[in-house]
């Protein structure tokens, strides 16, 4: 008689050595990709999400664009500080270099919320174009269409990529410090569960850059949030630098939420690459002093033939 093994727990017996294949490969520096192409746009990926050739992923950087002064280059993000058609020219050499249309690209307003739009036919390419079609007080877009970009954005807040393999539903998720506490990302995987029958085990996901605990130096009145709300926060808290101040480590945090909510450790991709630290590759609000960009992190399920 031949056994059987449950898929869910092969899923995890893998995990062990996923996980240790993903930090020999963090170590040597493969998670992210840096391609420079015809318009000399630099483009970042996932090692585990770019072995998907159905999926297409991205993060942008700040170089390759025709934005000025704090914007420069690349700035994609619809700001008072930039102009609209530069943002869409930026848009247009972006999405032309990674194979997506701008009429499909999908955006939300991001004001630091937890909620979630699930992106059906009707709201395909809104934010894509224009600034007033954003999907409004949106920090995180989940769809199973294929032929559709979610991207949100960024200038230090963690973007999170996720795809479901067997299900084939894609998420775009914005998470501040106040979306990270407020758990937005198993809120998004808990969402996928509910509308589509996803199982966490199934999910890929990739952490973006972001800033690091090196650089998020933050005061009571955040860490009092955090301890209130966050039953790990002594694994995510150093003491700062300044009196009174604390570091707090963003990745971490969204890492352990999305494993709390099921998903293998080992598939769980974190950048580490701090956006303060390496503000030369990309936007960073606090180390610009607020005259920055956005870059983004987008994702698409290619139509199947």
């Amino acid at each position: 008689m031949v056994s059987t093994f449950p898929r869910e727990k092969l899923l995890c017996f893998h995990e062990y050595f996923l996980g240790c294949f993903y930090n020999f490969a963090a170590l040597k520096e493969l998670f992210m990709l840096k391609e420079s192409i015809h318009n000399n746009i630099p483009v970042y990926r996932f090692t585990g999400l770019g072995s998907y050739s159905h999926l297409v992923h991205f993060i942008s950087g700040r170089e390759g664009g025709v934005s000025c002064g704090g914007q420069s280059s690349l700035n994609i993000g619809f700001i008072e500080e930039d102009e609209e058609e530069n943002v869409l020219k930026n848009r247009q050499l972006l999405l032309s270099e990674v194979g997506v249309d701008l009429s499909i690209l999908t955006t939300g307003e991001q004001k630091h919320t937890t909620h979630i739009e699930v992106v059906l036919e009707d709201s395909v390419g809104c934010g894509g174009e224009e600034r007033e079609t954003r999907l409004p007080e949106t920090d995180a877009l989940i769809t199973a269409l294929p032929e559709v970009c979610l991207m949100v954005l960024a200038a230090d807040c963690v973007p999170v990529l996720l795809y479901d393999t067997e299900k084939h539903v894609i998420a775009a998720i914005h998470a501040g410090w106040r979306g990270t506490v407020g758990r937005i990302v198993s809120r998004v995987v808990a969402r996928m569960e509910k509308e589509f029958g996803c199982n966490p085990k199934d999910i890929r996901a990739g952490i973006g850059p972001s800033i690091g605990k090196c650089c998020f130096e933050v005061g009571e009145e955040v860490i009092g949030i955090v301890r209130k709300e966050l039953s790990y926060w002594e694994d995510l808290v150093e003491p700062g630098k300044n009196p009174g101040k604390y570091y707090f480590d963003l990745w971490e945090a969204n890492r352990r939420e999305l494993i709390e909510a099921g998903l293998c450790s080992g598939y769980i991709e974190v950048a580490r690459v701090c956006t303060v630290c390496n503000r030369d590759r990309f936007f960073s609000y606090r180390g610009d002093q607020g005259d920055t960009g956005r870059f983004g992190a987008g994702i698409m399920m290619k139509k199947k033939c």
